[in-house]
């Protein structure tokens, strides 16, 4: 019991107005249905021993109730309400990236941990796709910390409003995604990592002021690296090395297509 009423006072320093508003609607309504039960049972205790001041008794009845309960009630409701609200602020964040809102790291590997426990006793397939946003090491450079974790929060939510419920996301690490899909084969998940690609290139945003005065403007690219357990079987670790291998190849082929062709040597 001092265990409870030390963390209710601990909650009491997280109190906002909504806390006290709800407590408030609370207390009033558990204190209409109490002040209720308490003119029901004083008439029948009125009726029954036949007091003739029935009056007094009702109107007894109504006040105690009021002056007893209502300060008490309405400090430990607060208090309670306040500390769910916490409670659950405290989970989010234990499970969500601050920055973009999606799943964050450990959260996002605890749950692909369980979907490839499900797929081995199930008997179906799992694949991931690696998304990293292209040049963001340069986009920092460029046009700054601000314009950065805009593009983050930007890319994010794109690709999260695209994808299946049943679908695990979360950011990995910097300006890499995770993405997990239950059910799906390596032939799929690499269609749907390039329909991603072409939605993450429609992206654009304002970038830092020029020497004009205009805003440039930013373009958001996506590189990719697929993997699936039809080929790199079920191990945690297997399967994100073969993801961020094929993330590796698929960067430096976009690397080698955009190279400019060396000049022919005059002989």
């Amino acid at each position: 019991m001092a265990t409870l009423f030390h963390v209710i006072a601990t909650a009491s320093r997280h109190i906002s107005q909504p806390d006290r508003s709800s407590a408030l609607k609370g207390s009033a309504a558990f204190l209409s249905a109490a002040t209720l039960v308490s003119v029901v049972l004083t008439g029948i205790a009125v009726l029954i021993v036949g007091e003739r001041d029935w009056l007094s008794a009702l109107i007894l009845a109504i006040a105690l109730p009021l002056i007893l309960l209502a300060p008490l009630l309405y400090l430990f409701a607060t208090r309670l309400i306040a500390l769910d609200r916490h409670n659950r602020e405290l989970q989010q964040a234990a499970r969500e990236d601050h920055l973009t809102g999606v799943f964050n790291r450990p959260h996002l590997l605890g749950m692909l941990e369980r979907e490839l426990a499900l797929s081995q006793r199930h008997n179906y397939n799992v694949s991931v796709l690696l998304i990293e946003i292209g040049d963001f090491s340069q986009l920092l450079d460029t046009h700054g910390r601000h314009v950065g974790e805009r593009a983050l929060q930007l890319f994010a939510d794109c690709i999260a409003e695209k994808i299946r419920e049943s679908d695990l996301f979360g950011r990995f690490d910097g300006a890499q995604f995770l993405l997990v899909l239950p059910h799906t084969s390596f032939e799929d998940a690499t269609r749907m990592g390039e329909g991603l690609r072409a939605l993450a290139a429609n992206l654009k945003l304002d970038g830092r002021i020029q020497d004009d005065g205009s805003r440039a403007l930013v373009r958001v690219s996506a590189k990719m690296g697929a993997a699936s357990t039809e080929n790199s079987g079920r191990n945690l670790n297997s399967l994100l090395n073969e993801a961020d291998y094929s993330l590796y190849q698929n960067r430096n082929e976009r690397r080698d297509k955009h190279a400019e062709p060396e000049p022919p040597s005059s002989l």
